[in-house]
């Protein structure tokens, strides 16, 4: 992803052309986001990650010769980006939805909690690499280089073995047809509403917190501190190092504490440990605010897996994830906007200070439903 942003601002010389070929990222989960999960719930799954992987790889590799002729375009590297972004909106509920398969009870929070600790970890150390890449071998170099990870990822997913089937119905009968599945499967969500409110919840929540983590770090960084790109990086290399351990923190103590009651005071602090953000005019403070911050962020992405992988039937699971995707990238694309128009009349630590009074008494005001605390 910063080899896209860097190359396309070579190869346009335009940032609104790079902003625009950014927002298409965001395109294919709002696009194709519920109809991808239909597809991950009547196909083997296993198979749907192969086939994404492989899809990237492809992709990646034509990128990379198409780079070394010197034949790349701006268009064709957004079209490229665009399908691979199409792709994830495949793999992600697939993988989200396999688990189950694997693990079952009490050991499928610890699961989820590893996973996320896997992927933050991913995202500290993936810009770090990138960018030693791209200054030791160029840009061109990050392509070769993506197609050997999804290759390897590849590997592994079909090195799982025979999994990806339990969720078909095993029923007898004759099967619904693609249609009447995709109808009663959406028509069954909406019948569900612990899972509703979960959704709701989980709207409310990124509608709040999201715009104020893309953006207000970038101006809180530029205005308030008058520090570099550089220093930005660092911050969101805190966010990662805090969300993964986080996570571990999550997969030792999950087992002692009720889902619904974890989520709901993640999304508390997840507004409270804003608010000292309020007093933030040195670096120092920025990171520890930030390392904190994120820590805190896996007390929610966690039990709400495992409440969707328990409560919802595996026929279903594609569907919800895929659903949850949705309602997180719409809410993230909002929240960035009414972030930005924000900053136009007010600094980045009084919007911090606004919002993690807001987002910390819907958190705290959660905590009236029985039906959230339950989960």
């Amino acid at each position: 992803m910063i080899a896209f942003v860097w190359l396309l601002l070579d190869l346009t010389g335009s940032k609104t052309a790079t902003g625009f070929a950014a927002l298409l990222s965001y395109l294919p989960a709002l696009l194709f986001g519920v109809v991808a999960g239909f597809l991950v719930d009547r196909w083997n799954r296993r198979n749907v990650m192969a086939a994404a992987d492989g899809a990237r790889a492809l992709l990646l590799a034509t990128g990379g010769a198409l780079y070394a002729a010197g034949a790349l375009t701006g268009p064709v590297l957004t079209a490229i980006a665009f399908l691979c972004a199409t792709a994830a909106v495949l793999f992600n509920p697939a993988r989200d939805s396999i688990l189950p398969e694997f693990v079952s009870g009490e050991r499928l929070v610890i699961a989820n909690a590893w996973i996320q600790t896997s992927q933050q970890a991913a995202y500290f150390a993936g810009p770090l690499a990138a960018g030693f890449v791209i200054q030791e071998l160029g840009v061109g170099a990050t392509f070769p280089v993506g197609v050997l990870l999804y290759a390897g990822s590849l590997a592994m997913i079909v090195g799982m073995g025979n999994v990806g089937q339990a969720h078909r119905d095993r029923g007898s009968g004759e099967p619904p047809t693609a249609v009447d599945d995709f109808r009663q499967g959406l028509s069954a969500i909406r019948r569900d509403k612990a899972l509703v409110l979960l959704l709701a919840y989980t709207a409310l929540d990124n509608l709040f917190i999201m715009g104020p983590a893309l953006l207000g770090n970038a101006v809180m960084v530029r205005e308030t501190l008058h520090r570099d790109a550089a220093i930005y990086a660092l911050v969101e290399a805190t966010y990662g190092l805090g969300w993964g351990l986080g996570s571990l923190l999550v997969s030792r103590f999950a087992r002692r504490i009720p889902y619904g009651t974890m989520l709901l005071a993640g999304v508390a602090l997840d507004g409270l440990t804003y608010i000292p953000l309020y007093w933030c005019r040195t670096l120092p403070f920025l990171l520890v605010v930030s390392l904190f911050h994120s820590m805190v962020i896996p007390l929610i992405t966690v039990p709400r897996s495992t409440i969707l992988q328990r409560i919802v039937p595996k026929e279903r699971l594609g569907r919800v994830f895929a659903l949850q995707n949705v309602v997180v990238v719409g809410m993230t694309a909002l929240s960035a906007g009414l972030a930005g128009l924000a900053l136009e009349h007010i600094d980045a630590p009084t919007l911090f200070g606004i919002i993690g009074v807001a987002a910390g008494v819907v958190g705290l005001l959660g905590f009236a439903s029985k039906r959230l605390r339950t989960l």
